[in-house]
């Protein structure tokens, strides 16, 4: 009996971003919290560079999710191993809840709060924004990936690049890199290659 090829649903991402994943909005929300105006002026420049290093953190995953999913939909008919989202049941405004929160943070509230309390314009780096809407779109085309079991039936935006045989290996090295030195920022060094 030849038994299928296996590939891994994350590469090793989880244990270096477990304590970031979803931190920005509750930052943001125990800042919101602050009744006092004054204090929250004074409590805002902080509270900026946390959110600021938890963006990067969060975009570089979602960066990274995509460069992996990219890599294993080019391993054909391949069973996709330790996808625990497989069978769910959830429904698209569930799985994206997180990333069009986000989306609107970067958009929408954080530049109007850092007018408010800092009186200083912020804009994002226009390539938090692309990863995010990419990341978005990859979503709901992969229905959440909770049918995805093996690699033929990852489905990538037809607006990122495919990887040709060197880019994926450079990319491979890459990913290894960052899981190995637990810095998946590094991971920005990809990011002309997909989009």
């Amino acid at each position: 009996m030849n038994e299928k090829k296996k590939v891994l649903f994350d590469p090793g991402y989880a244990p270096i971003v477990i304590d970031s994943i979803g931190q920005v909005g509750y930052v943001y929300y125990m800042f919101s919290a602050i009744p006092n105006l004054k204090l929250k002026r004074l409590n805002f420049p902080m509270t900026f560079k946390k959110i600021e290093k938890l963006l990067k953190i969060n975009v570089s995953f979602y960066l990274g999710c995509l460069l992996w999913a990219n890599i294993i939909s080019t391993c054909k008919d391949c069973e996709i191993d330790g996808n625990k989202l497989l069978g769910e049941n959830a429904k698209e405004d569930e799985y994206t809840s997180e990333i069009n929160f986000l989306i609107d943070f970067l958009e929408k509230d954080f530049p109007r709060d850092c007018k408010y309390f800092m009186n200083k314009e912020y804009v994002s780096d226009k390539k938090y924004l692309k990863v995010l809407k990419t990341y978005k779109d990859f979503l709901v085309i992969n229905k959440g990936f909770v049918e995805c079991s093996n690699t033929n039936q990852i489905k990538m935006p037809e607006y990122c690049k495919k990887f040709n045989s060197e880019v994926l290996e450079t990319v491979r090295e890459k990913i290894n890199l960052a899981i190995l030195n637990k810095d998946i920022t590094s991971l920005f060094d990809c990011y002309d290659y997909i989009l």
